[in-house]
């Protein structure tokens, strides 16, 4: 005989269905949407992290390139930025391998013939005449620490941010931006007395 379920158990065994269900993902942003959301944040991490003036362009562009090609390796909206972010450091430190391999030395960041098709505070920054001694300064930081002196005090991420993007934890974060702010700042005034001592006639 057909017994009915009453609401109370039809209830019971839905909201058990529903609390062992997987909590639903959002879509994984399409190509262009990455490219419209992350182009400003990809040519600030390539040009913090060495690619001189006349190469951010291809540095960008190579970027994306292999943001197309895998982009079925991202599966999480929230990953998108730590996952690009990885691809720019890998594609700035190929760039500067191959650099250092055709111009032994290289040489200092043509300011002038910077562009980007998109204005950023760093772009500002890049006018003028000073970025080149920004530039010599953060190659004189190790890897590790120019890496979160970059995530902090230029690209602007909070504590939260870069131990997710770079997959450390928050001690180590702030061990290494301490330790980068001390070194920096110990840098400029280097720096500072070097300029005027030539200064002086």
């Amino acid at each position: 005989m057909f017994m009915a379920t009453s609401p109370a158990r039809a209830g019971e065994r839905t909201a058990t269905t529903l609390a062992g269900a997987e909590p639903p993902t959002l879509a994984v942003p399409s190509f262009q949407e990455l490219c419209a959301r992350y182009f400003e944040f990809v040519w600030k991490c390539a040009r913090a992290f060495g690619a001189r003036a006349d190469e951010i362009d291809d540095v960008v562009q190579d970027v994306f390139l292999v943001v197309q090609r895998r982009g079925a390796d991202l599966k999480e909206e929230r990953l998108a930025r730590s996952w690009i972010y990885g691809i720019a450091r890998r594609v700035v430190s190929s760039h500067r391998r191959q650099r250092r391999g055709r111009d032994a030395g290289g040489g200092e960041p043509d300011v002038d013939s910077l562009s980007s098709s998109q204005p950023s505070p760093f772009a500002a920054v890049e006018r003028n005449a000073e970025v080149s001694v920004l530039l010599r300064l953060l190659d004189g930081l190790d890897e590790r620490k120019r890496e979160v002196f970059v995530l902090s005090e230029i690209l602007e991420m909070n504590g939260n941010e870069i131990a997710e993007t770079i997959g450390v934890p928050m001690n180590t974060v702030y061990s290494r931006l301490r330790a980068a702010r001390q070194e920096f700042d110990a840098a400029v005034l280097r720096e500072r007395k070097s300029l005027g001592r030539r200064r002086v006639p």
